[in-house]
């Protein structure tokens, strides 16, 4: 069914923006998908098919004879038009009534999650617009999808709630496994059999979920698990994500493992944690609707930079929702792979989802605290408890 919700926020957005009309228009979505689709409805497209929302808040679908009762049973197309022969002519006729002068489509040079549009199915469509005579504006209908996908509705926003409590027992679980002389692959397989054995999916390539990393002579990044052992005095950094009902989590834990004389992480340590903590606190805090992303990596980041600490080389975080990179603004920097508007200065809006994710080097391996954040007006909550102190390894 097409979520009415979604259909709403698309109308708005089509009224904020002044665009007469969107269209979402593909075949066969299952072999080649159409990644807005997902986000408004469980449906797929089989024939040629065209959805399209209006500004005048009216909306229609284009689709073949045997697929029409299938949209009308949605209860969200105001009409439900069938093209017997040609899909160009039933599209043209129906742009010739509405007389659109600016027309949105899902292609998108900076953001994969708007550039579901096929070239087949543009030159489809624009030999209707020929046939329509129209000679009006064809845009991206990214600042849409931006919206569309990214507002969470409460559905939405319990589906990742319960992905990210789910996720958060296996953490707990994992202090059984990780210690002296395990190898990282030893916890990196842990997490994998419980992810299997609960009937869950991962949120990333199972390759490289979860990432399990230790001590400060361990390979990092998007690896999975180096062959590597765990050793006395390391902290263990585990990023870890799982998808329950096709929304997904995105955290990060951290570890120390205690060497035979201590029963606390030495203190350097603990400060590393609470800088990494803290920043991300304030982070959220800032993270209000109508603020930018540049702006609330700033706060972070200036933070952690203060406090003696060198920048890290990534963004602060990212939207969050069906998959853990779901599209759109994120919160980052104004460094050359992040420096366009349309990531890091767009004003953000309520009931988005991001991480929260800044990282230090330390001497006994690298720190880094991921948290899943909802934007709010009073700034963002945290969709679980955030993790507030090392987990002690004995």
């Amino acid at each position: 069914m097409f979520n009415k919700e979604k259909v709403k926020i698309a109308i708005d957005v089509l009224k904020e923006k002044d665009i007469d009309m969107w269209i979402i228009a593909g075949q066969e979505s299952a072999t080649n998908s159409e990644p807005i689709l997902s986000i408004m409805s469980d449906a797929e497209f089989i024939g040629l098919t065209a959805c399209i929302f209006n500004k005048d808040g009216t909306t229609a679908a284009i689709c073949t004879p045997i697929d029409k009762n299938g949209y009308i049973h949605h209860g969200v197309f105001d009409e439900v038009i069938e093209f017997p022969l040609s899909f160009t002519d039933t599209l043209a006729s129906y742009i010739l009534k509405k007389g659109p002068n600016k027309i949105a489509l899902d292609y998108s040079l900076e953001n994969p999650s708007a550039d579901g549009l096929t070239l087949g199915m543009y030159m489809t469509l624009k030999e209707a617009f020929t046939k329509a005579g129209f000679d009006g504006e064809v845009i991206s209908s990214e600042d849409i999808i931006v919206d569309v996908r990214g507002i969470k509705t409460e559905d939405e926003l319990a589906k990742i709630k319960k992905a990210c409590e789910e996720a958060e027992k296996i953490f707990i679980d994992a202090k059984t496994v990780i210690k002296v002389g395990a190898n990282c692959k030893d916890v990196y397989a842990f997490f994998q059999r419980e992810v299997e054995r609960k009937g869950y999916d991962y949120s990333w390539p199972k390759s490289c979920d979860p990432g399990v990393f230790s001590g400060a002579d361990c390979p990092g990044g998007h690896m999975g698990a180096p062959d590597h052992l765990i050793s006395y005095g390391d902290v263990v950094n585990i990023d870890f994500g799982i998808r329950i009902d096709g929304y997904s989590c995105d955290l990060q834990r951290m570890y120390y493992v205690l060497r035979p004389d201590e029963d606390k992480a030495p203190d350097d340590i603990i400060e590393d944690f609470n800088v990494v903590r803290d920043a991300i606190k304030l982070a959220a805090k800032a993270l209000k609707p109508g603020v930018t992303g540049i702006e609330v990596d700033t706060v972070a980041r200036e933070y952690i930079v203060n406090k003696g600490y060198p920048s890290w080389n990534a963004a602060l975080g990212h939207q969050l929702g069906q998959v853990a990179h779901d599209g759109g603004p994120l919160l980052g920097p104004a460094k050359p792979r992040y420096d366009r508007d349309e990531l890091i200065r767009t004003p953000l809006k309520k009931n988005m989802v991001f991480t929260l994710e800044p990282g230090i080097p330390t001497r006994a391996g690298r720190i880094g605290l991921e948290e899943d954040v909802v934007v709010k007006d009073e700034g963002a909550e945290f969709i679980v408890p955030p993790q507030e102190e090392l987990y002690l390894i004995r």
